[in-house]
């Protein structure tokens, strides 16, 4: 019953942010500098007359009032209508879902490697507190936490394409595409998160159960490994799952730059065609996608704890 009432609460603030963010979204758009009509004409080299603007604005939609527009815009939002695509005159939802399959390859493989950085760094730094180890990890979080991705993108772009040639730099393919995309996402943040999991390791040190493990003779390293450990990275799903979830949404940076063909680099071309029904339907679906993990980690958070259900 507890877990019932738990999802209703979440499934109701994601309701209520859903709603928020479509008529934050269609007000900003709606009051945007820039003419769909206008850009389409052009882009497509036409006359750009004024018949010809007034009636692509009546095909479009554009004629009918902001009140007009707003409620058919609200109402598809919850229906998944969410209009037709200026520039390929296919439907939102299914130019985003097509595009779904490789934002959620490069966000999963950027998760791996940031999970696997996580770990290894922040348990090495653990265990190896005072030496060398701990130095290189600390130096290294602070790189992370300085060096924008786009930078750390177009320095592996150099150093394993340019330089070694190990790597393709650009598009979809096998699995050697989508290496350096995923490094470039997860190597930064990853090493910002693994100093948090050691700070959160050496504190439980002062726990009276660790004290009594100790007292028993078992190793520091086999203390924190195998029974720190899983205490010390709880607060962690919070963040990777917060780090999940804005790589599911479409990792716009990394996506334009190694030419990865998924929402990101649509949302990007969108914006620049003015392509008003693209960019309303992302700016919805992400914040779906965003909200739907984060249900997901409280829910995980509500099972595994029990302070939660009380």
């Amino acid at each position: 019953m507890r877990v019932i009432w738990f999802l209703s609460e979440r499934l109701f603030q994601l309701f209520l942010v859903v709603t928020t963010v479509a008529t934050i979204t269609f007000l900003l758009l709606r009051f945007t500098p820039g003419d769909p009509a206008y850009m389409l004409l052009s882009a497509n080299d036409m006359a750009v007359s004024e018949n010809a603007l007034e009636a692509l604005r009546d095909d479009l939609g554009l004629t009918d009032s902001i009140w007009m527009q707003y409620r058919q815009w609200i109402v598809g939002v919850f229906t998944w209508q969410w209009g037709t695509s200026y520039i390929s005159n296919e439907a939102v939802v299914t130019e985003l879902l097509a595009r779904l399959p490789a934002t959620i390859e490069l966000a999963i493989a950027g998760l791996i490697v940031m999970v696997f950085t996580t770990i290894s760094f922040g348990l090495l730094s653990a265990i190896y507190s005072n030496g060398l180890i701990n130095r290189v990890g600390q130096s290294l979080a602070l790189l992370g936490a300085a060096i924008p991705t786009f930078w750390l993108a177009f320095l592996m772009i150099y150093l394993f394409s340019v330089k070694l040639g190990w790597f393709p730099t650009m598009g979809r393919g096998n699995m050697g595409h989508i290496i350096l995309p995923a490094l470039s996402l997860g190597i930064g943040i990853g090493v910002v998160y693994a100093r948090v999991l050691r700070k959160n390791m050496l504190e439980m040190m002062n726990q009276h159960f660790v004290k009594a493990l100790q007292a028993a003779g078992i190793s520091q390293a086999r203390i924190l490994v195998f029974h720190v450990f899983k205490h010390a990275a709880m607060p962690l799903i919070t963040m990777l799952g917060t780090s999940f979830a804005f790589m599911l949404s479409g990792s716009i940076i990394i996506e334009t730059i190694f030419s990865w063909p998924g929402l990101g680099r649509y949302i990007i071309e969108a914006i620049n065609m003015r392509d008003y029904p693209v960019i309303q339907g992302y700016v919805v679906f992400a914040t779906i996608l965003f909200m739907s993990i984060h249900i997901i980690v409280d829910l995980v958070y509500f099972i595994i704890d029990p302070r939660m259900r009380y």
